[in-house]
């Protein structure tokens, strides 16, 4: 995958501020703070991580909902996160095709904490999608993704582990007209993906002999955003 230039991620960016979802009262909304959090705990565990950084300076802007989905253990909020780029700058082709999920669990208003943050991203946009977890990943190669889990405690002390065992599931996904915005580059599609994701072992990226597991389905389908970026881009 080509990285994006500074220049092109900030040009994409600025296009968030054109974007204003206006619908009715939705109980899926993520509350400023809350996103806030999640974010935190992603950006120190990640911040090295080149995949991650994209979906964060792009996808992470119209991420605004997110299920809630109660199993055995409790409830999560989980929003599926897919990026479609295809796009010219500076004589250059950017062609990007991701997909993941994003679930987190144990919001703190007070500490402005979330206990613990799963990150799942692989290559391919439509389903069925079907990656393997690993180490490491290129979104060029089909069939492969990677996974994080991260536990960020109240004083705000973040441990991450990364997938070494695992998969990702995109089974279906289904989206309404979307929103194009001023330009005509960018289009913002909002609606549900179905799947699962399994980190069946995953070990400490600061401490390889922690171990951590982290797994969640939802056949009925969860919140989803994707965005897709097309044409010349100034």
């Amino acid at each position: 995958m080509k990285r994006l230039t500074p220049i092109l991620i900030a040009a994409l960016a600025a296009a968030f501020a054109c974007s204003k979802d206006s619908t009715a009262p939705d109980p899926d909304v993520i509350d400023g703070p809350e996103m806030a959090a999640v974010r935190t705990s992603l950006d120190s565990a990640l911040k090295n991580d080149a995949n991650y950084q994209v979906l964060r300076q792009i996808a992470f802007l119209f991420l605004d909902r997110a299920s809630h989905v109660t199993d055995a253990t409790g409830e999560s909020r989980i929003a599926g996160i897919q990026l479609d780029i295809d796009a010219t700058h500076a004589d250059t082709q950017y062609v990007v095709k991701l997909t993941g999920y994003l679930a987190w669990r144990g919001y703190s208003p007070t500490t402005h904490t979330v206990d613990s943050v799963t990150f799942v991203i692989g290559s391919g946009l439509v389903p069925p999608i079907s990656d393997s977890l690993r180490r490491s990943f290129s979104p060029d190669t089909a069939g492969q993704g990677i996974g994080f889990i991260i536990h960020e405690g109240t004083d705000s002390t973040v441990t991450a582990w990364s997938a070494r065992v695992g998969v990702l599931n995109a089974t279906s996904a289904s989206y309404g007209s979307g929103q194009t915005l001023p330009g005509g580059t960018f289009t913002v599609y909002r609606g549900t993906m179905v799947g699962n994701y399994d980190i069946s072992l995953a070990r400490g990226v600061a401490d390889t002999t922690s171990l951590n597991s982290a797994a969640a389905s939802f056949s009925t389908g969860v919140r989803a955003v994707k965005v897709r970026i097309t044409g010349v881009i100034p």
